[in-house]
């Protein structure tokens, strides 16, 4: 649960550009300036207040106008921890999709169809061709040795397999 929610502010950091807010919100307080004015032309009464208010919402109009002049000199920065966060949760993906992949067998699947088989599966096929073919001196049992030292795996399940037999007397 807690690697979601990290996962998730990553995003949300990664996501959030402070000039796009900036940009956003003084479209927003220009349109309500716009519409000050609007309202103040539509009021009968000319006093001195509502010549202050049009006055007013005019200033706001001409500062949002400076915004939206300097925004684009305005750059994006990131915190440094932010970073840090996003570039983990990059590599967590990428060994995730690196371990997912091997377990799953579609890496090597992968390589065989691009022609890229390790040097001991094509060991192996050897001693297996030459264990299958009557003109060869290999053995079944040179072929087991040779399989049981390349994988570790698989000669400490022989050797369980070999204890949990009963031995015969």
């Amino acid at each position: 649960m807690l690697r979601l929610k990290l996962t998730l502010i990553a995003l949300v950091m990664c996501g959030c550009s402070a000039s796009q807010r900036i940009a956003e919100r003084a479209t927003e307080i220009r349109e309500h300036a716009d519409e000050i004015i609007v309202a103040t032309d539509r009021i009968d009464y000319n006093g001195e207040e509502v010549k202050q208010i049009r006055s007013n919402a005019e200033a706001i109009r001409k500062a949002v106008g400076d915004i939206h002049t300097a925004l684009p000199n305005v750059t994006d920065r990131t915190p440094w921890w932010a970073d840090v966060i996003r570039w983990l949760a990059l590599a967590a993906a990428g060994a995730a999709a690196v371990w997912l992949l091997t377990a799953s067998g579609i890496l090597g699947a992968v390589r065989a169809a691009l022609g890229w088989i390790p040097r001991r599966q094509i060991d192996t096929a050897e001693m297996m061709s030459a264990t299958l073919a009557h003109d060869k001196p290999e053995t079944v049992r040179e072929l087991v040795a040779m399989m049981r030292a390349q994988d570790p795996l698989l000669d400490k399940a022989m050797r369980q397999i070999k204890q949990d037999k009963p031995q015969p007397q």
